[in-house]
């Protein structure tokens, strides 16, 4: 016990368009795995960590399909639900290599808080919400809340990234979203925000402002991703940008979600979470900045993220 990374939410089918048309002008699809917090989980095992994945699939042949890939990368399905149809996600790839997404979804939103063995959850574990669906009305939204108060009393370490979609939060939804991640950022240890989500929760340009606003909430740890630049880290009043790898940009889908599954691996590591000093910090964003760059070098968020092996060989 000790060094599990909890990541709760959603679990599901991306039909990826592969043929470089996007959504309205493509033709040819390819099924993967993918859900931002399942996809924090690969990274976590596939990087050598431990991981277990908290969340509800379909009773059909995609959720067995979705159970038995978690299941090949040694990530625990212990508390993982099998009910109702599971939730597609429509992911193009325009000729720039940029995403657009249509969302279908299924019973993620029915996982509750009673499917969880919290006993299996210690003090030196690590939670994290990382979830495109989860602030959506739902049993899976109540869960989220019930998890983070349960860590929050028990001061377990808490990762929180809000993986906003435009396509889901529709902007009479705005509002609420951005509440949504103030309550879930006033506890949490460590944050991953895009430039563009930092902007939308902080209402500020500049990237040194929005981040100090962030801190205000009670973060310690803010990490800003900023694509081919490298990540911004700002730790109690240091910051520093870390640059990132040169790559081939294929697909950028799941980039973000390897990041973090690659900076808590290497948080889980540690004895005293809470108190990792900025030099070690920079240790630990430079290993997930090139996790994240390579898992860009293929199709497909799990498929294409690097084992340990393959990391050290960069």
């Amino acid at each position: 016990m000790g060094n599990n990374v909890f990541c709760i939410g959603e679990l599901l089918i991306d039909m990826v368009c592969v043929d470089n048309k996007g959504l309205k002008n493509g033709e040819k699809f390819e099924k993967k795995a993918g859900g931002a917090p399942a996809n924090v989980a690969a990274s976590i095992c596939k990087s050598g960590g431990k991981s277990y994945f908290l969340g509800q699939v379909g009773n059909d042949f995609f959720g067995t399909y979705l159970v038995e890939m978690l299941d090949s990368l040694n990530i625990n399905t212990d508390m993982v639900e099998k009910a109702g149809s599971t939730t597609l996600a429509l992911v193009g790839i325009d000729a720039n290599g940029e995403r657009n997404f249509d969302f279908l979804r299924g019973s993620d939103g029915d996982y509750s808080f009673d499917k969880i063995d919290i006993s299996k959850i210690g003090t030196s574990d690590i939670i994290h919400f990382g979830s495109a669906t989860g602030f959506l009305d739902g049993e899976l939204k109540k869960t989220y809340f019930s998890l983070l108060e349960y860590a929050r009393k028990n001061g377990i370490y808490v990762s929180f990234d809000p993986n906003y979609r435009d396509a889901l939060i529709k902007n009479y939804m705005l509002e609420e979203f951005i509440n949504d991640c103030f309550e879930f950022l006033k506890v949490c240890d460590f944050t991953k925000l895009s430039d563009e989500e930092l902007t939308l929760l902080t209402q500020e340009k500049d990237l040194e402002a929005g981040v100090k606003k962030i801190h205000e909430l009670g973060v310690k740890v803010v990490t800003i991703t900023l694509g081919s630049k490298g990540t911004y880290l700002s730790v109690l009043g240091k910051s520093s940008t870390i640059p990132s790898i040169k790559i081939k940009q294929i697909d950028s889908t799941g980039a973000g979600d390897s990041f973090v599954g690659a900076v808590l691996k290497k948080v889980s590591e540690i004895k005293d979470k809470k108190n990792i000093t900025f030099e070690e910090w920079k240790k630990i964003i430079t290993f997930a900045n090139k996790v994240g760059a390579i898992t860009c070098t293929n199709y497909g968020a799990i498929a294409s993220m690097p084992t340990l092996d393959e990391i050290e060989m960069y």
